[in-house]
């Protein structure tokens, strides 16, 4: 989460990938798209 945080916070769009399924740490910038697997980004692309 701190790469994403750092991004966000510089106004880039930012990529979750979550493999766990485990929620978003609520005290970092959120990201602008959350998927679960990397084969998922191309959809949103």
């Amino acid at each position: 989460p701190w790469d994403i945080h750092g991004a966000a916070n510089a106004g880039l769009s930012t990529i979750w990938i979550n493999r766990s399924g485990r929620d978003y740490p609520a005290h970092f910038s959120p990201p602008t798209l959350t998927v679960s697997g990397i084969a998922e980004i191309t959809t949103h692309l």
